[in-house]
């Protein structure tokens, strides 16, 4: 029975750190300036975020949003920051479920909307 308790003991941190693996290769992926698919032409049309290695997160021509850290939560991406409405700042709070992420496409969905995301290069 004791041999039986240290090994589930065993085999439970193995998973654990093996999920750690994974929650870290998927932070590496976010790393990095990601642009809406069919945002514009021009510099200025171009929306879109960046995702820092330090947590800190910033919007891409985005003038009443302005984001600051993110993290991961399960499967899902929150990036906050404030928001510009009538001349004040508001708290911004955006959650997006990770549908899929890989070296160049993000694709999140929010509100029932699916997000695909090009990675800047």
């Amino acid at each position: 029975m004791k041999h039986n308790v240290k090994y589930l003991a065993i085999l439970l941190s193995i998973g654990i750190l093996s999920l750690q693996g994974c929650d870290e290769k998927r932070h590496q992926k976010l790393f990095g300036s990601w642009i809406l698919e069919g945002s514009g032409n021009t510099s200025k049309e171009i929306k879109g975020f960046t995702l820092g290695k330090n947590g800190l997160a910033s919007t891409i021509n985005e003038p009443r949003r302005h984001y600051e850290q993110w993290f991961l939560k399960d499967n899902y991406l929150i990036i906050e920051g404030k928001q510009i409405t009538d001349s004040c700042f508001a708290p911004l709070s955006d959650t997006f479920y990770i549908e899929d992420v890989s070296k160049e496409n993000l694709i999140l969905f929010r509100n029932e909307i699916k997000y695909h995301y090009i990675k800047e290069q």
